[in-house]
């Protein structure tokens, strides 16, 4: 349903995704925010780390699935779901939520594509064109977003600035820095600068009134290394969910978040 890209982008995309697989392998992520958040005396418990790992490798090795449609892609659930991947990511880090979605009844289930080294307002607009698309091939007229990490940011920016509210009916954020992310200075792209605490983007977002329509609801993890719930502020008109022991990307993969976004896009 999205446009084709350029040779040249493509290969700007296997770059990120190889570095990416090289870091999660090595054990650089997760191990050096952990290291980092240690120096501050706010790191999980080491069980917690190995989890993340494990979850780092598994979603690096599985990345050539974002080739494939996601599960769910015919589901016949209240609305269309879209997923929105993060930082650096690909759809196929939502195999497992969107089969879940799907077992729930809900659905048609949709992964988005963005370009996470751009502009968070370019994949914004994007983002736009594909609800579009979306509305325009199962006749919805609306539909629910779940954005991870950097995801989250786009899908909110998207409500706020781009016209999404009217058409939005659950918003629901996993990790996501809405408040920013220290560890951001260590990454490449728009993203080093737009998705660190103060700045303009994040005040810009946090100026902006509560979505009328859209119903949201951020889900953070305290045993999150890259974006600690703890630090993050609520969001105004929206719903918070903390959880305690869940990793960054432990999110996308445990059967208690997806049991609580389900019970969201439900209701």
């Amino acid at each position: 349903m999205q446009r084709r890209h350029s040779a040249r982008h493509l290969l700007a995309r296997g770059g990120v995704a190889a570095v990416n697989h090289a870091l999660s392998v090595t054990g650089v992520y997760p191990v050096l925010p952990h290291a980092l958040r240690c120096a501050q005396q706010a790191a999980p418990p080491l069980r917690a780390l190995l989890a993340e790992w494990g979850w780092a490798v598994a979603a690096s090795v599985a990345r050539p699935l974002g080739f494939l449609p996601l599960a769910g892609a015919r589901g016949a659930g209240p609305r269309p779901v879209i997923l929105l991947h993060g930082y650096a990511m690909n759809r196929a880090n939502f195999v497992l939520l969107a089969r879940r979605l799907a077992a729930a009844g809900l659905g048609p289930v949709y992964g988005f594509e963005y370009w996470s080294l751009g502009r968070t307002s370019h994949a914004a607009r994007q983002l736009a064109d594909f609800v579009a698309q979306v509305r325009a091939t199962t006749g919805a007229a609306d539909v629910d977003l779940v954005g991870h990490s950097m995801g989250g940011v786009v899908a909110r920016y998207y409500v706020a600035f781009a016209g999404g509210d009217p058409v939005v009916a659950h918003l629901v954020t996993l990790g996501s820095p809405h408040a920013g992310s220290d560890l951001t200075a260590y990454g490449v792209g728009h993203a080093r600068r737009e998705l660190v605490a103060g700045s303009r983007l994040l005040d810009r977002l946090a100026a902006a009134p509560a979505p009328v329509h859209a119903r949201v609801t951020s889900i953070w993890s305290t045993a999150d290394t890259l974006v600690p719930g703890a630090r993050q502020a609520p969001l105004a008109g929206a719903e918070t969910v903390m959880l305690y022991s869940v990793g960054h990307l432990g999110l996308l993969a445990s059967a208690s978040v997806a049991e609580e976004i389900v019970g969201l896009l439900r209701g």
